[in-house]
């Protein structure tokens, strides 16, 4: 019996040091993420464009000539991040998850452009690959800036856009994040626990329960891609801008925003709908930079009811 117990001990110990290990972190979450998609009905695939391989959820409607969603990650984020907002699309849509260039499982290349329009034509030729004429293309934080952009390069493709807490104008007033910019610091550059620790809080206002382990495995995560990450961020925070250019967005539009977002100020959600002609507007009280995780089934409700009024 002594030995036993000794033996469950030792186990005991071994796997409760385990969860500070990254690598576990990471082996947890990838598995979770994994058995998710697969309860929701979505298939992960790869599609190769030559320099690129896209990795991305898909699922399929159940009819003919369904309309498609493209959904858009923010900056240092994953495709990951959309599952149980698209959980609560019905099957009446065909939706389509990507990694974007330089995140996830599609990876980085240092040659790539990383550029909003980069990104937008990277887009159109995924669509190409899966035989898709337009969509509508639905992005957070950055990806909103693509799906903006994706708007103004392709509008015959385009069959409307929603853009979450996007990024891509002059906030008028600057946010937390953008004050520590303005300084010449990045949130999003981590070297240890404690930046991550920051970051993260400044992510969500409402963010949904991960363990801690796995949050230490994401801030290893960020730690190790850093430089990639600042490359990126050279890019798309640089280039392809919107001011000015918001009223040449012809297709139809709707603005998401959660008024606790530290990452982009809420009122630049009032330049977005004064700019784009037609759009509408829906300001989440007291929700973060992403709404379509802290209020999953808010933000696809009123996602879906503009894709019905708008698309279908």
């Amino acid at each position: 019996m002594r030995k036993f117990l000794l033996g469950v001990g030792i186990a005991f110990i071994v796997l409760w040091g385990a969860t500070w290990h990254p690598l576990t972190g990471q082996l947890v979450y990838q598995g979770t993420q994994r058995i998710e998609a697969a309860l929701y009905g979505f298939a992960k695939g790869e599609v190769a464009l030559g320099d690129i391989t896209f990795s991305v959820y898909r699922r399929s409607a159940q009819r003919e000539n369904a309309p498609t969603l493209l959904l858009l990650h923010g900056y240092t984020a994953s495709k990951e991040l959309w599952l149980r907002f698209a959980n609560r699309i019905d099957e009446r849509y065909n939706i389509i998850i990507p990694d974007l260039a330089g995140h996830g499982e599609t990876g980085f290349d240092p040659q790539w452009s990383y550029s909003p329009s980069a990104q937008a034509t990277r887009l159109e030729r995924l669509l190409d690959a899966f035989e898709i004429n337009s969509a509508t293309v639905i992005g957070n934080s950055m990806g909103g800036l693509i799906a903006a952009n994706f708007a103004l390069q392709y509008p015959e493709r385009t069959d409307g856009i929603v853009v979450i807490d996007p990024a891509g104008v002059t906030a008028p007033v600057p946010s937390r994040a953008e004050k520590l910019f303005q300084q010449g610091q990045s949130p999003f550059e981590i070297d240890d626990w404690e930046d991550f620790q920051e970051f993260y809080a400044m992510t969500m206002a409402e963010p949904p329960y991960i363990p801690k382990f796995v949050l230490r495995s994401m801030a290893k995560r960020y730690q190790e891609h850093k430089a990639e990450y600042i490359q990126i961020a050279e890019d798309f925070r640089n280039l392809d801008q919107l001011d000015g250019r918001l009223n040449e967005i012809t297709v139809p539009s709707l603005i998401i925003w959660g008024s606790a977002d530290q990452l982009l100020d809420v009122s630049s959600a009032a330049v977005w709908y004064k700019g784009i002609p037609n759009a509408e507007l829906e300001i989440f009280e007291g929700v973060g930079h992403m709404p379509m995780v802290e209020r999953p089934a808010q933000t696809s409700e009123r996602v879906v009811t503009f894709v019905n009024k708008h698309i279908e």
